[in-house]
């Protein structure tokens, strides 16, 4: 978990290491970058989390289009 808090509204939140990476895959980035821009999910501003000290898994595969999970 990266816990972070919005520099503009101070609402605390936390991101999983697993979506941080399956959003930089989606982005294309291959190398494990020194910072992530997300924004808050209250106020939508956006903040740059630092990647420093996170350890990011490998991204999850995209699901085939076709299929739908009930």
């Amino acid at each position: 978990m990266i816990k972070a808090r919005c520099y503009r509204c101070g609402n605390p939140f936390t991101l999983t290491e697993q979506f941080v990476s399956n959003a930089l895959a989606a982005q294309g980035v291959t190398a494990k970058p020194t910072h992530y821009a997300t924004e808050c999910p209250r106020c939508r501003h956006v903040n740059k989390l630092s990647l420093g000290r996170a350890h990011l898994p490998e991204p999850e595969p995209p699901a085939p289009a076709g299929s739908a999970e009930p």
